[in-house]
């Protein structure tokens, strides 16, 4: 298909918008890789589901706004773009991010600590009547295992009465 000027310009343009969204979608692994602790296999797998994730961005840019076809002002747009976004907006974003995440990770911190507070009073309103049944269990349990050895050995002394006999 033929574009005219102004189409090539804003295919070029949003190809640029593209590099963009790719360059944002790795300070997303970046970010988080900083806020969560990574084993070097876990970093691997992120890293190749990244460039599928960009392949695949690509690959839907080129069919749908470029028609399908291999534009080589394209791959340029969109490589510019990336290089742009890391130059100018890559270290704000990281920064920003990192922080709304580590905020968020403190306000959940806090706010399952209050949802446990009443869980925390239950547990302490039924530990005393709970400890002292287990205790009462756990002295009957012992009773029934001293019976049950004393029956063991009583079996055994019978068996070897009867094997004496045969």
């Amino acid at each position: 298909m033929i574009l005219s000027m102004s189409g090539q310009a804003w295919l070029f343009l949003s190809a640029v918008l593209t590099g963009g969204a790719i360059g944002l979608l790795y300070d997303a692994f970046r970010v988080f890789r900083k806020t969560t602790p990574h084993s070097k296999l876990a970093v691997q797998i992120e890293d190749v589901v990244f460039w599928i994730a960009a392949t695949g961005l690509t690959f839907y840019y080129m069919l749908h706004r470029n028609y399908g076809e291999i534009r080589p002002f394209v791959l340029v747009g969109i490589a510019l773009g990336i290089v742009l976004y890391f130059a100018t907006l890559s270290r704000l974003v990281l920064v920003v991010f990192v922080a709304i995440v580590e905020y968020m990770k403190k306000v959940v911190i806090v706010a399952v600590r209050i949802i446990m507070v009443p869980l925390r009073v239950v547990v302490a309103w039924l530990e005393p009547p709970l400890h002292k049944a287990y205790k009462a269990t756990n002295k009957k349990a012992r009773r029934v295992k001293l019976y049950g050895r004393n029956k063991l050995r009583k079996a055994s002394q019978d068996i070897r009465i009867l094997r004496k006999k045969v």
